[in-house]
């Protein structure tokens, strides 16, 4: 069984290793195949030194950097991504398919990736002069076209780039690259029965606004034992027993038989000491927790966009219109066939005329009226009807 599968390479920068490793990882966990997800390894940065040199006498290039070589050789991108990697930046790479194509550009997006035309702005402006005055002809369409077509396909923003497309053909377990030509730029489009027309392409900035996670520093409990010495005044008591002799002479007559009797008299000496024991009790609890809200943050930029002017110098309706459109030109007064205030031309619209809104008859509003009304511009422009009928047919703008 033969099958043709679309694939395009989108690639991202980073400005930490967490982030363009969890990019990848949902990319994997997305659909796409783990082989076809690539992040920059920790040494290309090192290794660049080593294999920046794009001239004949060069070290070859191993590893990360012959695979940078074999996908952006020729181009300048192939110039700016390895910039960026020297630079410290952590370049993701990822090959998916047609249909995986929107949510991995929004996956990459998501994580944190950064503009890449906004940072090689800034590296040109700080000396560095990119690729080389001559590249490879062949190389750089053939980049540039897949590049474009990629880039329409998934209606890319500058964080993010599909710089390659290429049809596979799967035969059984055998997938190989088919040739790929430029794509064909008409110059003027072609349209069925009507020839060849001019084209002037309204075009429109957009202001996409993503969010990205931003560590703000860490906060961390940590407990250990120390100790101090604390004193207890306590009160002790000793005994202490005296033997005292005193001499006598007195007749023992009171004692009778006992006199000679075997006695023992004992007494014992009691001291009282300290005796030290040690509880542990709680005195003090205390807890760590993250509370998290919400905020509305309102993003202010400028989008720029391109306006059309219409000026037709035609004669439109009789042929006394054409000659007045010269004269029929901002802050003219137009009156009706009766003399009556009309209104003051701001400006001409193609076949219409646009009267100011700030005019005491126009009510605070723009209106338009055909310039075929035009019978005369003698200092005024006088219309064929009379003030009230103009008003009748006037559109508000």
């Amino acid at each position: 069984m033969v099958s043709t599968l679309q694939k395009h390479t989108i690639t991202a920068f980073y400005e930490s290793r967490d982030y363009a490793d969890s990019a990848a990882n949902k990319l994997r966990t997305s659909g796409v195949a783990a082989t076809d997800v690539t992040v920059s390894p920790d040494s290309a940065r090192d290794e660049y030194g080593m294999y920046g040199d794009d001239t004949a006498s060069a070290t070859k290039k191993t590893g990360f950097w012959a695979s940078l070589e074999d996908m952006f050789g020729g181009t300048d991108d192939h110039h700016t991504y390895a910039e960026g990697v020297r630079r410290g930046h952590v370049l993701l790479t990822a090959h998916v398919t047609d249909a995986q194509l929107d949510r991995a550009i929004a996956i990459v997006e998501e994580h944190g990736s950064i503009d890449l035309d906004e940072h090689e702005e800034t590296w040109r402006s700080e000396g560095w002069t990119g690729a080389p005055a001559t590249t490879s002809s062949s190389a750089a369409t053939l980049a540039t076209a897949g590049g474009a077509m990629g880039m329409a396909l998934a209606g890319n923003t500058a964080a993010t780039r599909v710089v390659e497309t290429e049809v596979v053909t799967t035969r059984g377990p055998v997938v190989a690259p088919v040739a790929k030509a430029p794509m064909p730029v008409a110059s003027k489009p072609v349209v069925a029965g009507r020839g060849t027309e001019d084209v002037v392409q309204v075009v429109e900035e957009r202001l996409n606004v993503g969010k990205r996670a931003v560590s703000r520093g860490k906060v961390r409990l940590h407990s250990y034992v120390v100790e101090r010495e604390v004193s207890e005044n306590v009160t002790l008591r000793d005994e202490t027993v005296s033997i005292e002799r005193h001499a006598v002479d007195r007749p023992v007559a009171a004692l009778n038989a006992d006199a000679f009797k075997e006695r023992t008299i004992e007494m014992e000496e009691i001291d009282e000491e300290a005796v030290v024991g040690k509880t542990a009790r709680v005195v003090e609890e205390i807890g760590i927790r993250k509370d998290v809200s919400d905020r509305t943050e309102t993003i202010r930029d400028t989008v720029r966009s391109t306006k059309v002017d219409i000026e037709d110098g035609r004669t439109v309706g009789t042929a006394a219109t054409g000659l007045f459109m010269s004269r029929l030109v901002k802050d003219v007064e137009v009156v009706g066939s009766d003399g009556v205030h009309v209104g003051v031309v701001d400006r001409i619209d193609g076949t219409m005329m646009k009267l100011k809104r700030m005019d005491a008859a126009a009510g605070g509003q723009h209106h338009l009226l055909p310039t075929d009304l035009v019978k005369s511009v003698d200092g005024k422009a006088m219309l064929s009807v009379a003030a009230a009928e103009a008003m009748r047919r006037w559109k508000a703008a």
